[in-house]
């Protein structure tokens, strides 16, 4: 089967941060690239533009690359590729293609501007010392299909690939390592990653993951996954950070990470920022409050690094972004409607009682049912918690 080799450069400060997010997120994120025709070889555009659904999932090996001697915030390279010889050459993370949409466009020239998105489901992380990198940037150096000629293209049949295929998160320090070594762009960042977000019970933390949206549909430029969060629930993100080995302690005092959803009137996020904590585990709490919508309520949910008195338009370190969805799940609604309905029963109940003269026991039934159909209200707007935050 077919597979992508794609690469980033990063000679924008906006697709600097695409790296940067690319190593942040967890596994099982879908991220979104997109890429001009004039970027993509022909047999990849070719490919990519006749993919189906049932296609899918395709593997994409991912790189990062540059000269030795590119400094950042300077003009692209021109009219050569990239050689293991004089270039950083880094494989960051293994992902599995699922929706590709494509936008024709025709530029002022008349010619084919035509924008390819596609969707990746992030997975682990490669061996940026792995010998199976050589022969395959090689072959595709042979065909002049690296970079600053072109950043997506065809794993040649006859490369091993199976070194990348990896599913683990072991080797992510490994990759920031190679990533943070002058010459990179990328040394003296801050580096850190999602690790994973859990629920909080009375019986312990439960790890939830994100899953692709219902809505999604292929051939979409929207196309998403999402953590699916209980209304009046209480919630971790853990981060995992990392100091590369030639940073060293050289790394700027006051280093915060900060969170933001970009609907607070339905997250409470009781810590907004933290210290970076040096090869540590940092969580964020997050509380759901009531929500009264049946309709599913997207959040964006925002993890970003920042260093005091730092101007560069370039992140001075990891950033990223996930999707929160929140809603009244079935079964809440269900039960919910259950107690109302009982409510109205029993006082339908107690009218006839009170008709048949059965006074202390009318009232003791239409208290019981006025009773149920107040918690049935409460529960529905939130102005009661049930215990244990317990599955919607």
């Amino acid at each position: 089967m077919p597979a992508l080799v794609v690469f980033d450069t990063c000679t924008r400060s906006q697709y600097y941060a695409d790296v940067h997010q690319l190593l942040a997120l967890p596994s099982g994120t879908i991220l979104r690239y997109d890429y001009q025709e004039k970027y993509f070889s022909p047999e990849a555009f070719a490919y990519l533009r006749e993919l189906k659904e049932i296609d899918c999932p395709v593997d994409i090996i991912l790189f990062y690359g540059q000269f030795n001697d590119y400094a950042k915030g300077a003009a692209d390279p021109k009219g050569k590729l990239l050689d293991p010889a004089n270039s950083v050459l880094i494989p960051t993370r293994y992902a599995r293609l699922r929706n590709v949409a494509v936008e024709e466009r025709i530029g002022g020239d008349g010619g084919s501007r035509t924008i390819v998105y596609f969707h990746m489901e992030l997975s682990g992380f490669p061996d940026p010392d792995s010998p199976a990198i050589r022969p395959l940037l090689d072959m595709l150096a042979e065909k002049k299909e690296l970079p600053f000629e072109k950043w997506v293209a065809l794993a040649p049949e006859q490369a091993d690939l199976s070194a990348f295929r990896q599913d683990g998160v072991e080797l992510w320090g490994k990759v920031v390592d190679r990533l943070a070594d002058a010459p990179s762009q990328f040394h003296g960042d801050v580096f850190w990653r999602i690790d994973h977000l859990e629920k909080e019970t009375y019986l312990g933390r439960k790890t939830i993951l994100p899953q692709p949206r219902a809505s999604n549909r292929f051939g979409q430029q929207d196309y998403a996954s999402d953590y699916h969060l209980d209304p009046l629930s209480s919630y971790r993100v853990t981060l995992s950070s990392f100091v590369p080995a030639v940073e060293g302690k050289d790394l700027p005092a006051g280093t915060v990470v900060t969170i933001k959803a970009d609907d607070a009137e339905h997250l409470a996020i009781p810590e907004l920022k933290q210290e970076f904590r040096r090869n540590a585990s940092s969580p964020f709490k997050i509380g759901v409050k009531s929500v009264t919508d049946i309709a599913p309520r997207y959040i964006q949910l925002s993890l970003k690094t920042e260093v005091p008195d730092h101007e560069s338009p370039y992140t001075p370190g990891s950033l990223a972004e996930i999707s929160l969805v929140t809603s009244i799940g079935g079964y809440r609604v269900a039960g919910l409607l259950g107690l109302a309905l009982l409510g109205a029963v029993l006082g339908i109940w107690a009218a006839a009682l009170f008709k048949d003269g059965n006074i202390p026991w009318g009232m003791l039934v239409g208290a019981v049912g006025a009773l149920l159909v107040f918690f049935s209200v409460a529960l529905f707007s939130g102005r009661i918690k049930l215990p244990g935050g317990g599955k919607d």
